[in-house]
């Protein structure tokens, strides 16, 4: 018989384990994985963007390896700040996600973060001040009974 396996939504596993770090931290930025109408003027974006290239020889050549519990999702981290500090946000949000492999991320095992980097990219149609982070996850899955 056939391993059935259900993966994580890891866009709100992220948005859930993000509010609770920044609350740590007594950072008051809204975490969404669609921007507000209107928007808040301090906030992260999660978003799965499994469309950008990856880092990892599996996915590059198209072959994944026996191990189908685990999903390797690309996530995009948005980081706005209205007063201009959208870079140290950023900074702080790569420095949570980061430090969360090996470990559980909310109920999710997370094995490994790679992360592909950080990018000044302002809002071409505002002009507000945004970074985005681009980090691969992979996370373990759960096998249906």
């Amino acid at each position: 018989m056939i391993e059935r396996i259900v993966f994580p939504d890891i866009e709100n596993t992220l948005v859930e384990f993000l509010i609770g770090q920044l609350a740590e931290w007594s950072d008051p930025v809204v975490v969404h994985t669609k921007v507000p109408e209107p928007p808040h003027a301090r906030m992260v974006r999660v978003v799965r963007d499994d469309r950008r290239a990856r880092l990892d020889v599996e996915d590059r050549e198209g072959r994944r390896g026996a191990q189908v519990i685990f999903d390797h999702p690309r996530v995009v981290f948005e980081c706005t700040d209205d007063a201009g500090n959208a870079a140290d946000l950023a900074a702080l949000v790569r420095s949570i996600v980061n430090a969360a492999a090996p470990g559980y991320i909310g109920d999710v095992w997370c094995d490994h973060i790679e992360d592909a980097g950080m990018e000044n990219d302002t809002d071409p149609v505002t002009a507000a001040p945004r970074y985005t982070i681009v980090t691969d996850l992979i996370v373990r899955g759960t096998v249906l009974a």
